[in-house]
């Protein structure tokens, strides 16, 4: 195989180079690399065998997945319990429901508290720590972190911003 892919063929002769000039590499390193070689042999796979029929999720499997979504916003919402919901096997429900709404399932539980943060923030006085909790963030640093890199801003200045009742 690496012979007849250029990209392949670089990426283990960079790690054989290396290893040629004594550098013993990181496992980060080798994880990362391995990584890669297996995307790109995907890659080849699916360019040789196109898959068929990987669309979207139909209107009521999606709208069953954000109905689980909003009644268990304040716990853990794994994976696999949202590919259940949808009736399908998670790499299958994971590659169709980004498919359907641009994000990642996870991207899109997180988009959705932190919208939902938003209308909390702006519509009541609650404590920043109590909305954290209520829309099922770890910690009230684990939101306002998540908060300011998907908004810019810190749960609290965005309150500055629209204070509750404007």
């Amino acid at each position: 195989m690496n012979k007849n892919d250029v990209v392949i063929a670089m990426l283990v002769g960079s790690l054989s180079d290396e290893m040629a000039l004594g550098h013993k590499p990181d496992t980060a390193y080798v994880e990362h690399l391995v990584a890669l070689v297996g995307l790109r042999v995907a890659i080849l796979n699916r360019e040789r065998n196109p898959v068929q029929g990987h669309g979207c999720l139909s209107r009521r499997a999606l709208g069953r997945v954000r109905d689980y979504i909003d009644a268990h916003m304040n716990s853990d919402i794994s994976l696999s319990a949202l590919a259940a919901v949808a009736d399908m096997a998670v790499d299958s429900f994971a590659r169709r429901f980004k498919a359907t709404t641009g994000l990642a399932p996870y991207a899109y539980v997180i988009e959705e508290r932190v919208w939902r943060a938003e209308t909390l923030l702006r519509e009541t006085g609650l404590s920043i720590g109590t909305i954290a909790f209520r829309l099922g963030f770890s910690s009230q640093s684990h939101f306002t972190t998540t908060f300011r890199r998907l908004r810019g801003m810190t749960p609290r200045v965005y309150r500055m911003h629209f204070p509750p009742g404007s």
